[in-house]
């Protein structure tokens, strides 16, 4: 667990060295790389039944 605090007060420390610029930079491909990862998650199968949606497995249900 030491190693860990260790390691967030160094990035704590190199986040605080950046301008606001860089700071919004890192901002912006945090959320590029998210949307990215979303576009590329699987989507669920599903069929709906007597109006309830019915999933495929349960990695479905977890991806929708």
């Amino acid at each position: 667990m030491h190693d860990f605090k260790k390691l967030v007060e160094e990035a704590e420390a190199r986040y605080q060295a950046m301008t606001p610029a860089q700071q919004a930079d890192m901002w912006r491909q945090q959320r590029e790389g998210y949307a990215r990862a979303e576009a590329s998650w699987p989507k669920p199968k599903f069929k709906w039944v007597n109006g309830v949606k019915v999933y495929e497995s349960y990695e479905d249900y977890c991806n929708d």
